[in-house]
């Protein structure tokens, strides 16, 4: 896909994954919406599923882009076989969002079918009114400045998140996390998006997130490495899911080697 393409979709992705937070944060104030679960046991809102809505319709009033197939959490799959397909998370952490804790955000991601690659990756993380965007060769920017992930070589003193212990169980690698707490000594819950977020700005180290859908961890990929990380991902034992570590890439290596991941 060409540079001027490339520079267009991405800033298509940014306004629609952006359109939708002034909804979820009127819908998280108060007592917020009511919550449902869905047939996994991962709850669900009304402020999810408008706000796919509403980016899915941003992603359409673009020409060049209207027709990419669209896989999102919430609505399900638009499929007509195209090469390029959006994928999106309106509410990544709904677990947060509906209990206040302003550490959710959405996920908009391009992802190229037949190079089974991401091309383009966007968090935004509505209350902290951050946006990490990155497209290929086109590197990796935190509301418009450029980042990169941290420096650190050294686990025992670096800052390194996981996600939720469940997520480990889902995966059948629970016996990861004592492993994990031997190597580092700052290992913290920094979990969903806001986690990744941290990782792809050099806040943090490095993260561990097993059994991800598609849709949370496409863009990761793409932050990740243009910010000049790594990003290893594995077929996970939760079906249908991924499970990946990435950040530093010294730090990356260290884990993968150390958990036998």
């Amino acid at each position: 896909m060409q540079t001027r393409t490339l520079e267009r979709l991405l800033a298509l992705a940014v306004r629609a994954a952006q359109t939708p937070a002034e909804g979820i944060l009127i819908h998280g104030a108060g007592r917020g919406p009511a919550v449902e679960h869905k047939a996994d046991g991962s709850p669900v809102t009304v402020a999810d599923r408008e706000a796919e809505t509403a980016i899915r319709a941003a992603l359409r009033s673009d020409a060049m882009a209207a027709e990419f197939d669209i896989l999102g959490e919430e609505l399900g799959r638009r499929e007509s076989g195209t090469r390029y397909r959006w994928l999106i998370d309106p509410i990544d952490g709904t677990r947060s969002f509906v209990n206040r804790i302003p550490l959710f955000g959405t996920i908009v991601a391009l992802e190229d079918r037949e190079a089974h690659t991401a091309l383009i990756g966007v968090i935004h993380l509505p209350v902290l009114n951050v946006t990490c965007s990155a497209a290929r060769g086109l590197g990796c920017r935190r509301n418009g400045a450029p980042v990169s992930v941290s420096g650190d070589a050294d686990l025992a003193t670096s800052l390194i998140a996981a996600g939720d212990v469940a997520q480990f169980v889902s995966a059948g690698c629970e016996a990861m996390l004592p492993r994990l707490l031997g190597l580092c000594r700052y290992v913290r819950g920094y979990t969903d998006c806001f986690g990744h977020a941290l990782v792809v700005g050099g806040a943090v180290g490095a993260m561990i997130d097993p059994a991800l859908n598609p849709w949370d961890a496409a863009a990761t990929e793409v932050l990740v490495e243009e910010a000049g990380g790594a990003f290893v991902t594995r077929p996970s034992r939760a079906a249908g899911k991924h499970d990946i570590v990435f950040g530093a890439p010294k730090l990356v290596e260290q884990l993968v080697t150390a958990l036998d991941f």
